[in-house]
């Protein structure tokens, strides 16, 4: 037996290995599979999301379906899941299963994507782009015909699959392609698998995880690459590097880039033309896609040709006549880059020789704007990024050799913490407004600026304050909410909402190495990002450096998720909760109202509920109790006192303390016979008149 096979889970909640010899059993919704941890299907890969067989638990002999195990720096897009497994396209992989369960390779839970086996074969191996030479008629008929509505229905639900390339197309049918399958988009952020071949070239310049694109113009510059390395006969960008591409559909465009000296039809020549326009308000739309297929005659529209210098500027040994290639460059030498700028070289070049207004006006923003922040540390790498930008204004954010779109930022900052990467870049680049200067850079319509300046606005308002639930953290939560928390706490679960991170504290509950108290900077963060109710109330508790105030905090957050979400029993975080309340109970002076506590408590575990024990602890009559009975305490202390010292000085002469006692005993004394006297004359003369 393997040692996958005969390991056992480290956590007791653990699916047990099913005795048909080390597969992992997932169990949700009613449907139940089998993950073979030991059965790797390398072509259905996503990138580093790794792909198993999985077989349906009624027939254990068939892998009918296969599993993504995604990665915790790898977010999954959680908020289309949904939408996309009600999908009824026979183009689109079908999504059969979703969600988390423990996986024992990597002994810690992961969220798992199963999808039934595709039919066909990818039309490319992954990572080859040459050409296949397919007759025009089938890609004009079962290609298009398959994944179009299959587009359409993605972007109807909002949803930019991202991961169209030859390889993630399945032909499906005997000798021929019939029809096509588009495989899964879900696993890791919108298009951080995809290859840059298959992007736009300002998406091509992003790191993955920088790109998150939002627009369908992204999918449609896909399937044309597609379709274009489906019907050439070479690849004519063979033997380049990806940054060498980019530069080359820069200099010629998409469409001679892809095709090269291949003649292509003019009926398919025309689609290519409209898929792979380089200015994505020209691209066609998925609709005007389908209304060409149908036969109506669709015009390309021709795009905004990108200005070229008339002489070069040289930079780093080089020659530039495009401001976009600088741009790309300008980072890799920061002292001659410095010395352009100072010395006004780069805008004489700019006002010169390329003659573009537009260019020369964000140039003197940038400086203006940097200049405006100081010359403290920083400065260059700030003054530098602003320059890129206002030279290729659609490229990406560059920042100490960081690229990325804003809607990539919160993906980039997950994969920095989970992978324990410096984040003062993250942090300098909130900071120092660098996307509230993309943002301005921005061709009117292109982006929803209010949106991303909103964002990064309230990121610099989270950094700007020290206390739990906000800095860093707080922004990650903010910008990636797709995220599971990535509280230390937590490790090796994966926690989406408050109600998990419960389940978990409950399973984490038995654990001999549990952590003393429940919450940290990162899952304050998550909670107040999830929900602020569950936790905002409590923040002062949280953040009070008096012990038993941090304990009480703790545990009215857990009471209040366990309550708004009406949650099932939770006896070991019960337990849990009533072994960490001495500094809670030594707030109480009566020992033995304190032992009663103690005891109450001890009885309320079983019953799971944490709010009742929140309640005996923080009971305001309880204290009140407390508090009237310790007032009367001290002052009872204080008479006695005063009473001892009275004595002790008078027993500081004792030859006096006698005689002082017996005088005034002595006097009592006689008051006491003389009021008696008076009192047994007074009753004689009214009883039987006078006497005398």
């Amino acid at each position: 037996m393997s040692d996958i096979q005969s390991e056992k889970p480290a956590d007791p909640f653990a699916p047990a290995a099913a005795s048909g010899g080390g597969l992992t059993m997932i169990t949700r919704l009613g449907d139940s599979f089998y993950i073979n941890p030991e059965k790797r299907l390398p072509a259905l890969d996503q990138g580093s999301v790794r792909a198993y067989a999985a077989s349906a638990l009624a027939d254990v002999s068939q892998v009918t379906h296969y599993a993504l195990i995604c990665e915790p720096h790898l977010t999954p897009r959680m908020r289309y899941i949904s939408s996309y497994a009600t999908m009824n396209n026979t183009a689109l992989v079908k999504m059969v299963e979703h969600g988390v369960f423990y996986w024992p390779p990597a002994k810690s839970e992961r969220f798992v994507l199963i999808y039934e086996m595709p039919v066909g074969r990818p039309m490319m191996p992954e990572g080859e782009f040459t050409g296949l030479t397919m007759r025009p008629d089938l890609i004009m008929g079962p290609v298009l015909n398959s994944i179009l509505p299959a587009i359409a229905d993605l972007h109807d639900a909002t949803i930019v699959h991202g991961n169209i390339r030859a390889s993630t197309i399945y032909g499906v049918g005997s000798g021929t392609v019939e029809r096509v399958i588009l495989g899964d988009c879900l696993a890791v952020p919108t298009a951080s698998n995809q290859h840059p071949m298959f992007l736009p070239v300002e998406l091509g310049m992003s790191s993955p995880l920088g790109r998150a694109p939002h627009l369908p113009a992204v999918d449609i510059y896909a399937l044309g690459v597609s379709l274009a390395m489906l019907v050439r006969t070479r690849d004519p960008m063979e033997g380049m590097s990806v940054d060498e591409t980019i530069r080359h559909r820069l200099e010629i465009g998409s469409l001679a880039a892809y095709t090269g000296k291949d003649r292509i039809s003019g009926n398919l020549v025309e689609l290519l033309r409209g898929l792979l326009n380089d200015d994505p308000d020209m691209r066609w739309t998925v609709k005007e896609v389908m209304a060409w297929s149908d036969g109506q005659h669709i015009s390309p529209k021709q795009g905004f040709k990108k200005p070229k210098a008339a002489r070069p500027l040289i930079y780093d040994g080089e020659r530039y006549f495009r401001p976009q290639f600088l741009a790309m460059d300008l980072g890799r030498n920061q002292a001659e880059a410095s010395q352009l700028v100072e010395t006004k070289a780069l805008e004489q070049w700019i006002s010169r020789s390329l003659e573009d207004s537009s260019v020369q006006k964000r140039l003197e923003e940038a400086a203006k704007v940097s200049e405006d922040m100081g010359h403290g540390p920083g400065y260059w790498d700030r003054l530098l990024s602003m320059v890129s930008m206002a030279l290729d204004p659609e490229a990406p954010v560059r920042y100490k050799g960081l690229t990325f779109f804003p809607d990539g930022v919160g993906h980039c900052l997950t994969n920095a913490i989970v992978m324990r990467s410096d984040l003062q870049p993250y942090i300098d680049l909130i900071n120092q407004q660098i996307m509230a200067f993309w943002v301005t850079a921005q061709a009117e319509g292109r982006e929803d600026v209010g949106a991303v300046l909103t964002q990064f606005e309230n990121c610099r308002a989270f950094l700007r304050q020290s206390n739990i639930a906000y800095g860093i953290e707080r922004c990650l939560y903010f910008l990636n909410p797709d995220c599971p928390c990535l509280s230390e706490k937590l490790r090796g679960f994966y926690v989406r909402t408050p109600e998990d991170m419960l389940r978990a504290f409950e399973r984490i509950s038995t654990q001999p190495n549990r952590p003393e108290l429940f919450f940290d900077r990162h899952s304050v963060a998550f909670l107040s990002v999830k929900d602020r109710k569950d936790v905002d109330g409590f923040l002062i508790e949280l953040n009070s450096s008096d012990n038993y105030k941090k304990i009480l905090g703790n545990i009215k957050t857990l009471a209040t998720i366990q309550q708004r979400s009406r949650m099932e029993r939770l006896p070991g975080v019960c337990k849990w909760v009533t072994e960490i309340l001495d500094p809670v109970y030594a707030r109480f002076h009566d020992r033995e109202l304190r032992a009663k506590l103690k005891k109450k408590a001890a009885s309320l575990i079983e019953g799971g509920d944490i709010s009742k024990i929140v309640g005996l602890v923080t009971n305001a009559q309880t204290l009140a109790y407390d508090i009237d009975g310790y007032n009367q305490a001290r002052q009872e202390y204080y008479d006695l006192s005063q009473e001892q010292s009275v004595l002790e000085k008078k027993m500081a002469n004792p030859s006096m303390f006698g005689k002082s006692i017996g005088r005034e005993v002595a006097a009592l004394v006689s008051c006491v016979l003389s009021g008696l006297a008076i009192m047994f004359f007074i009753f004689m003369y009214l009883s039987k008149g006078s006497v005398f």
